[in-house]
């Protein structure tokens, strides 16, 4: 399929594989679709299918469900596990519309019934092509069309094996909604995908949003999509999330940031399984799986009326909650081994050992920032002194302070014509640099460095690596860390 935008009249490329044993009717679909500029295969058994598709890779499949040597069902369920983000429209005699509703639930684009309009399988093609375009897009902008990892729940402590078998239990059970709360960084975004990995949703979307990173007049379009000329700039129908999670998950991260007004349109959607994109009169149906996550304490917001009581105990049925850090101290040996091999991999430097001293003042610290901080200390402690072993004086703690302190001390960190010291540390005129009482956001500061030394090398990283004393690789690292580049 092109990789632009989507033409308005035309499939443009489009891949589509057509099976059916109605030789007729198969050459009146690929006369129709190819007129229209779609790339068309046409099979008449099941087994043709299955040699083809491969090789064809198909965008979309049209797919009848009576075939000659079995069932276009059994093409449904193999291909959404293989290829989950291909819409598949289903073709079905009359009389067989259970049969389509069975499909449709398995994760069917669409289902027309004979005999059927070539204009409305057009139609519903077109729709087809604009989903997967979408869902291609997607991918490209939040970087899941790269392999993740295998899924790792790294720990076990009495308080990890509980929370561990709740997400099993939870992600084999049909739930559609589960609520995952605990503090900053304790992981609630994993939590989430371990719901969606560990259940039979694994091979369909899993999509997330930040409800608190989003303004608010965008947050509701990027939910439920919009139609042409809802607004001033809604020039096109827009998808949102949860049609494009389908049958999958849709992880709504920092839910206590929601806005009132969006938690009432929420809460009807998980009520009735469905929802209207903004503009539109058209109820659509969705199944996929809610996980929200909150470092909120939610009841607590609901006093405030900041949170609706009712959407609270619509979400709670199934809530689980992740433990701080110092509350499994028991897990911190291993997460250190864990973070300390995955982040020397991603350095591109041998696994360094960690002295008794150094794991002893890890074992002395409350982790206020959880895991989060637990991997940002040992990154830290790698970049700055690996691969050798990591002593106790390369681990630095307390670095958690208030995000907006880094804008006030940022003029004292530095020369007066904002330059780092030739030896190293910065300076504040002719006096070495101290730290601030108030203290510095270290993250903050590390980006605005990054900045600095890309803008005097006139993005040659190569000169901005020897300007801030790294190699190219680490900068490269530091810099899709902080998002200033992408992967």
């Amino acid at each position: 399929m092109s990789k632009g935008k989507l033409p308005r009249h035309a499939l443009n490329g489009t891949r589509i594989l057509i099976v059916d044993d109605e030789e007729i009717l198969a050459w009146s679909i690929e006369t129709e679709l190819k007129s229209n500029g779609a790339d068309v295969m046409s099979c008449n058994t099941l087994r043709a299918a299955l040699e083809n598709f491969p090789g064809f890779s198909p965008d979309l499949v049209i797919c009848d469900l009576r075939l000659p040597d079995g069932s276009g069902m059994e093409l449904l369920k193999k291909w959404r596990f293989e290829k989950p983000d291909m819409p598949i429209i289903l073709i079905t005699a009359h009389g067989a519309v259970e049969s389509a509703v069975d499909a449709l639930r398995l994760g069917a684009f669409d289902y027309l019934q004979k005999p059927f309009d070539l204009k409305a399988l057009v139609a519903a093609v077109n729709r087809g092509a604009e989903l997967s375009f979408l869902r291609q897009k997607v991918s490209q902008l939040t970087g899941h069309e790269v392999d993740r990892e295998p899924l790792q729940m790294v720990g076990e402590s009495a308080a990890m094996k509980r929370v561990r078998g709740q997400l099993e239990r939870i992600a084999r059970s049909k739930a559609s909604t589960v609520l995952v709360f605990g503090e900053s960084g304790t992981g609630k975004e994993l939590a989430a995908r371990a719901i969606h990995d560990w259940s039979d949703r694994a091979s369909s979307p899993f999509v997330e949003i930040n409800c608190a990173s989003i303004p608010e007049t965008l947050l509701e379009s990027e939910l439920f999509g919009y139609e042409k000329g809802a607004f001033t700039d809604a020039r096109d129908r827009k998808l949102g999330l949860f049609e494009l999670a389908q049958n999958g998950t849709i992880f709504l991260d920092e839910m206590g940031e929601m806005p009132m007004k969006l938690q009432t349109k929420l809460l009807r959607a998980l009520e009735y399984r469905r929802f209207k994109r903004l503009g539109g009169t058209k109820d659509i149906s969705f199944s996929a799986r809610i996980v929200a996550a909150t470092n909120r304490n939610l009841l607590e917001e609901i006093q405030k009326k900041n949170f609706r009581s009712d959407l609270y105990y619509r979400l709670s049925s199934l809530p689980v909650y992740l433990p701080p850090l110092r509350e499994r101290m028991d897990d911190l040996e291993t997460l250190t081994t864990f973070f300390v091999g995955r982040i020397a991999a991603e350095l591109d430097m041998e696994t360094p050992g960690i002295s008794g001293a150094a794991r002893e003042k890890l074992r002395s610290h409350q982790w206020p920032g959880n895991m989060r901080e637990l991997k940002n200390v040992l990154e830290r402690a790698l970049v700055f002194y690996g691969p050798t072993e990591i002593q106790a004086h390369h681990i630095e703690l307390d670095m958690i302070v208030e995000p907006l302190s880094y804008h006030a001390a940022a003029p004292t960190l530095m020369n007066h014509d904002g330059s780092l010291n030739g030896h190293g540390s910065f300076q504040a005129g002719p006096s070495p640099m101290v730290l601030p009482e108030q203290g510095i956001n270290l993250e903050d500061l590390e980006r605005d460095l990054l900045l600095q030394a890309l803008e005097r090398a006139r993005n040659n990283q190569t000169k901005a690596a020897e300007l801030l004393g790294i190699s190219r690789h680490t900068l490269r690292y530091r810099l899709e860390k902080h998002g200033i580049i992408k992967h």
